[in-house]
């Protein structure tokens, strides 16, 4: 039920001037100019993200808050739709069918590995390595990190 909210809270996504006043005061021109290569409800959700350290932690720290905006990055690598987004999770209910397309289909190998291709981007933008390191285990289990486990719960949540 949470994923069919999430599709369409995500085709209803807008991004409003409060987001781009606390994007404008928090990231500089090169961060900016890459998070706006996300579609806008990748925009809405890292923002969403980002709120949610924020609101329910008192989150400051820059480099959480910096991660959380930047954790989806790797899927400008590929056009994904939400219609895309929403396959992706349900075949990847199916293991051995979510491998053969992620060989197969760019945007698959894309979604599957969009923490790895994260974590490039955010070295490319010039993100220290802590942010870099967030960004790449988002998505990990069994993790010790408190950091990286209260942002998964962020993605989660939203």
């Amino acid at each position: 039920m949470n994923r069919i909210k999430q599709y369409f809270k995500a085709k209803r996504a807008k991004i409003y001037e409060k987001d781009y006043q606390f994007l404008l005061g928090f990231l500089n021109e090169k961060e900016l100019e890459y998070f706006n290569k996300l579609p806008v409800y990748e925009k809405r959700h890292s923002l969403d993200v980002c709120y949610y350290l924020i609101n329910k932690y008192g989150i400051e720290d820059q480099d959480l808050l910096k991660a959380a905006l930047f954790h989806d990055i790797g899927k400008i690598k590929a056009k994904i739709t939400p219609e895309r987004k929403a396959m992706t999770v349900i075949l990847k209910k199916i293991p051995f069918l979510a491998k053969f397309l992620e060989k197969h289909i760019y945007f698959f190998k894309v979604y599957y590995n969009h923490a790895e291709y994260g974590a490039e981007i955010c070295k490319e933008i010039g993100l220290n390595e802590r942010i870099v390191g967030i960004v790449r285990h988002h998505h990990d289990k069994n993790l010790m990190d408190e950091d990286v486990i209260k942002l998964q719960e962020a993605d989660e949540k939203n």
